[in-house]
């Protein structure tokens, strides 16, 4: 399983802008209660491809949404208080916030886990240096690769 510490988000701005097939195929939005990416979101493509990519197996995604309820386990604390310090020190808590609204729309978080990650949103702000960037589409597809990693780690 791939760690997304390990990836930078300049690094995955090659595979933010590539559509190419990945030979993945995740569970359909369509029908399924969950909207489509916007634009400025990873595609679906993008995310298979990042699966792909980390060796990840597509059956451990499951149906939508992907990350229902929040590990509990050290190591899960650990990948999410980093996924969390990562977007609040990139944007801020605001947009930290609407990203993981997002991510719980687009079915990548459940109500639980989006739950969860939000509770630690004003911890982080308190103890970081919040920044006053976008996220953008790399930013999103590293979101992707926190939850991937976070279906990894066992209760």
């Amino acid at each position: 399983m791939f760690d997304p510490s390990e990836y930078d988000a300049s690094e995955l701005r090659s595979l933010a802008g590539d559509d190419a097939d990945a030979d993945v195929n995740l569970p359909p939005v369509e029908g399924s209660g969950y909207r489509p990416a916007a634009p400025d979101e990873p595609s679906r493509a993008q995310c298979e491809r990042l699966v792909a990519i980390g060796g990840v197996d597509p059956a451990a995604l499951g149906e939508r949404p992907y990350l229902s309820a929040f590990p509990n386990a050290a190591a899960a604390r650990r990948v999410g208080r980093d996924w969390i310090a990562y977007l609040v020190r990139t944007a801020g808590e605001t947009a930290t916030r609407d990203a993981i609204d997002r991510y719980r729309a687009l079915g990548w978080l459940g109500e639980d886990a989006a739950a969860t990650l939000d509770a630690r949103v004003a911890d982080a702000v308190a103890a970081l240096d919040p920044g006053d960037g976008e996220l953008d589409r790399a930013d999103h597809l590293l979101s992707f690769a926190h939850v991937v990693r976070l279906l990894g780690v066992d209760d």
